[in-house]
């Protein structure tokens, strides 16, 4: 993931807005909180926004690690009544987030395409012609180089899964959470890391934290869940196994 991911931008008198203030007077100081980290979490979704039915938002609340869920669904009800988040179908966005993003992302969009030539590119002098095996055994030395250099990064990043995989075994409060979201069997979450770590391997990704892998393994169980390829990790109905 990019290092711009972990940056947005927001006014300096945000916090002292009209419908922040509102929202502010009811959850006190707990709202504000929560509501940035929210924000956060938007910041880090394609489009800005996140699915705001009933099961999404309480895993909203454990992502940013809200226990009273029921607190949560009651305070994000009272925001979108503020007008302080705005829903859209399914999905729900927070305007002032999108709207600055929507500028960064120009600026970001014409910075990258360049601008005048440094004085040294000006005054570049040509190179002289190499010999032709030079260039052969330089280019097989690059190439030697880049495929250890893959190789490298391939074992550093198993090195990661393994350690972030880890983490999530020893989070028992995550689990059980896990477990009554989706009606998964106990103990069921060591094979559904494993399957999710065969999606890795099928597309990859950088993840430089525990929290970005923890992101992006519960937006992948949603997208299990929804093709019901969780069905076969479920609680059996009627057996209380």
């Amino acid at each position: 993931m990019a290092k711009d991911s972990y940056w947005f931008k927001h006014d300096s008198t945000a916090g002292r807005g009209l419908k922040m203030r509102k929202m502010a007077h009811i959850y006190g100081h707990w709202g504000k909180g929560i509501y940035w980290d929210v924000c956060e979490i938007l910041r880090d979704q394609n489009g800005y926004k996140f699915e705001s039915d009933e099961s999404s938002l309480q895993l909203l609340a454990d992502l940013i690690g809200c226990k009273d869920s029921t607190k949560f669904l009651n305070w994000f009800k009272d925001c979108v009544k503020l007008e302080l988040f705005e829903i859209e179908e399914k999905y729900f966005i927070c305007p002032p987030l999108v709207k600055n993003m929507g500028v960064w992302e120009v600026k970001k969009s014409n910075g990258s395409k360049g601008g005048r030539p440094s004085k040294s590119d000006s005054y570049k002098t040509k190179k002289p012609k190499r010999n032709l095996n030079h260039n052969l055994n330089e280019s097989e030395t690059k190439a030697n180089h880049k495929a250890n250099r893959n190789h490298k990064i391939r074992e550093d990043k198993s090195i990661l899964i393994k350690g972030f995989k880890e983490e999530i075994a020893k989070s028992s409060e995550y689990l059980d959470g896990l477990y009554r979201l989706y009606r998964l069997r106990k103990g069921s979450a060591s094979k559904l890391l494993d399957d999710f770590e065969n999606h890795l391997k099928m597309n990859p990704s950088d993840h430089q934290s525990f929290s970005e892998f923890k992101k992006h393994f519960n937006n992948w169980l949603r997208q299990e869940d929804t093709k019901n390829r969780l069905d076969k990790y479920k609680l059996k109905r009627n057996t209380g196994i």
